[in-house]
């Protein structure tokens, strides 16, 4: 059973119950007043009868019983007592007697003088009371007995009933087209959720329920837009790493392609042996190098994947201890290029990982001195910041077009695939500094002019992150 339809019955019911049980209480409410209303008029005529017989005894004493059933008639004929039924007996004989059948068969206990009772019955004369009372006349004791009718009372409550099925019926019928109205007015908004949400889980990720209103439906409805926001921000982020794997994977693929074949082909031909010693020292020279260009590549690989599991320690150096050291090792290899390396630092001690940040300005300056034919000139400048340091890595290369630079970070990605296979790049360098840089909380930004140069500028901040 759908909710709304539950809220039909719901709405329904109350109006129902609460309509039944308003009136039910005020249809006896009303019929017992006019019933007590009814007994007090019956006794009162009752006591009226009862006090004119007895005037009539006191004003003349020797009053005969004929005088006083004669006052019984008029009253009869005048409908002064408004009876059904009346009897004046006098011990067992019967001294007056209007529609006796009315009163057959009920009994009730003499009172005593000036007292009376009565009794509520229903008959085939219909619903009435029988009230009885004694008098004293000429020193007898008379009995003096009259029905009065309470049907008007009955008749009202009757009426009233039937009033009120037909008032029922309107408002049930009034009830049930109100209740359909308020239950799809209030599960409108519901019913536009439940079609986002169907549509959602059907592929249309771009359906958006935008309910505005200020109640608890807006509020659910701006959550859930806010959730398939995100879902949708998720399953595009997803998308999009599935498809960088797909493309790693068919670059990684590609990359062990060319050399293992001509490796293979090299290695058949120093297999058979007939060789002269030129072409020998060729093919050695190819495995060689080959193989040294894929086992940096597996080395690159696996710091790319190492770098993604594990936690760096900081370390604090001495900053212009560790670009010297740079120097060191990176100088004598570039000076046989032609490349002349300048570097700068300040005496600060900063805290980051020597051996991720070596890595890091090793390659950035291994790919700056790849993008020179001639030789030329590459700078690293090493400054202190607050929470951190920055090194900057300058040349006056090539440089790259501005739409290059939004994906030079990404693994296997090449601007000149031709020259950097020749000069045995893989792609790894910049991937491997974007990791390295994430692991130290912070952001590296290039600059580039093609025919210019490149200058490459990496913020680092210690355990405490970028300051605010």
């Amino acid at each position: 059973m759908s909710y709304r339809l539950r809220l039909i019955i719901t709405i329904s019911l109350l109006i129902a119950v609460t309509f039944s049980a308003g009136c039910s209480i005020l249809i006896c409410t009303s019929f017992e007043t006019a019933l007590e209303t009814e007994i007090a008029g019956a006794l009162e005529s009752f006591e009226s009868v009862q006090n004119t017989l007895y005037l009539l005894t006191s004003v003349d004493a020797n009053a005969s019983y004929k005088s006083l059933a004669s006052a019984l008639e008029q009253m009869e004929e005048e409908n002064m007592g408004r009876w059904q039924a009346l009897i004046l007996t006098r011990e067992s004989q019967s001294v007056y007697r209007s529609n006796p059948q009315a009163l057959e068969g009920y009994a009730l206990p003499h009172m005593g003088g000036g007292q009376c009772g009565y009794l509520r019955v229903e008959d085939g004369y219909g619903r009435g009371m029988v009230v009885q009372g004694s008098l004293t006349a000429g020193g007898e004791r008379l009995t003096l007995r009259i029905r009065f009718d309470l049907s008007r009372a009955y008749g009202v409550r009757q009426t009233q009933l039937g009033l009120y099925q037909q008032v029922y019926l309107v408002v049930m019928l009034f009830g049930v087209a109100t209740a359909v109205i308020l239950s799809f007015a209030l599960t409108r908004r519901l019913h536009r959720l439940t079609t986002a949400v169907r549509k959602i889980s059907g592929g249309d990720l771009s359906t958006r329920s935008r309910i505005r209103t200020q109640d608890e439906f807006g509020q659910l409805s701006r959550d859930f837009d806010a959730m398939a926001d995100k879902l949708q921000e998720n399953i595009s982020r997803l998308e999009t790493d599935i498809e960088r794997q797909e493309n790693f994977m068919g670059a990684f693929a590609h990359e062990l392609k060319t050399p293992m074949t001509s490796i293979i082909g090299f290695a058949d031909l120093l297999r058979q042996g007939n060789l002269d010693e030129n072409t020998r020292m060729m093919a050695s020279e190819y495995i060689y190098s080959e193989g040294h260009r894929l086992e940096r590549l597996s080395f690159k690989l696996l710091e790319l994947l190492l770098l993604k599991k594990d936690a760096i320690v900081m370390k604090r150096v001495n900053l212009n201890a560790f670009v010297a050291e740079v120097e060191r090792a990176l100088g004598p290899n570039l000076r046989n290029k032609n490349i002349k390396l300048v570097c700068r630092s300040q005496t600060r001690r900063v805290s980051f990982e020597p051996d991720l940040v070596k890595s890091l300005l090793y390659n950035l300056i291994d790919n700056a001195g790849k993008a020179m034919d001639g030789g030329g000139l590459i700078a690293l400048v090493a400054t202190a910041v607050p929470g951190g340091c920055q090194f900057q890595v300058v040349d006056n290369g090539r440089g790259m077009e501005e739409s290059e630079l939004t994906r030079i970070t990404e693994a296997f990605y090449r601007v000149d695939k031709s020259r950097s296979r020749k000069q045995g790049g893989a792609g790894l360098g910049l991937a491997l500094c974007k990791q390295i840089v994430e692991l130290h909380n912070g952001d590296i930004h290039f600059e580039s002019h093609l025919g210019k140069g490149t200058r490459i500028t990496v913020t680092l901040y210690g355990r405490g992150g970028k300051p605010e």
